[in-house]
């Protein structure tokens, strides 16, 4: 069977998204990303002073050679500004905070029925593009009774395809209902889409 260039493309962003290719930049990531100049001149410039030392006193050389592994660098703060606005095309990032997926601030809380807790993780997955299948089903629903509202206790649980998402969970103590947390980075109109899911959960028992 002859191999797709769609099955290439996909084979090279799983590899990407193992290497850590989805995780949002940090600061000093977007400073390199935005001023690649800035990067190819300050670089430049300590690379020329180290090698006229090692060059003892051969400025023209070192000068070039400090200017080459410059622009190397800058080259690589250009496929890094590329990185990050394909994060931002992929909802993965804000474009804005450096941060982990984690550590995003809630989208959404909100008390749901116990039952509707799976249908819950599988509309997750769809936004995340993520396979969710019964094994992990049941690796959430084991942490749930270790979790307590009342007790700030919380199972937190990741979804990560080509978007990522970080569901936090706890249960309500003397009821079959769970208090749920969404994490992550979703444009307007994910964002709507998902308060509408939300609330339907929220108000229905799903069967």
């Amino acid at each position: 069977m002859p191999v797709k260039g769609e099955d290439l493309a996909r084979a090279y962003w799983a590899f990407d998204r193992a290497l850590g290719g989805q995780r949002p930049p940090t600061r000093s990531q977007m400073f390199a990303a935005r001023r690649p100049f800035v990067v190819w001149l300050v670089a430049g410039i300590v690379w020329w002073g180290l090698f006229i030392i090692l060059l003892e006193g051969g400025v023209l050389p070192a000068l070039g050679i400090g200017m080459l592994l410059g622009g190397l660098l800058a080259m690589f703060a250009r496929i890094e500004r590329g990185r990050q606005r394909r994060l931002v095309r992929l909802g993965v990032w804000d474009g804005v905070h450096a941060h982990s997926v984690g550590e995003t601030r809630a989208m959404d809380k909100r008390r749901i029925p116990g039952e509707n807790l799976r249908p819950l993780c599988e509309v997750l997955a769809h936004f995340a593009e993520h396979d969710f299948e019964d094994s992990e089903w049941e690796i959430v629903d084991a942490a749930l009774p270790g979790t307590d509202i009342e007790r700030d206790t919380w199972y937190s649980h990741r979804l990560a395809g080509r978007r990522s998402l970080t569901l936090r969970i706890a249960a309500v103590p003397d009821s079959r209902d769970v208090y749920v947390e969404i994490h992550g980075v979703l444009g307007g109109r994910g964002k709507f889409l998902l308060a509408g899911v939300l609330h339907v959960l929220g108000k229905y028992r799903v069967s």
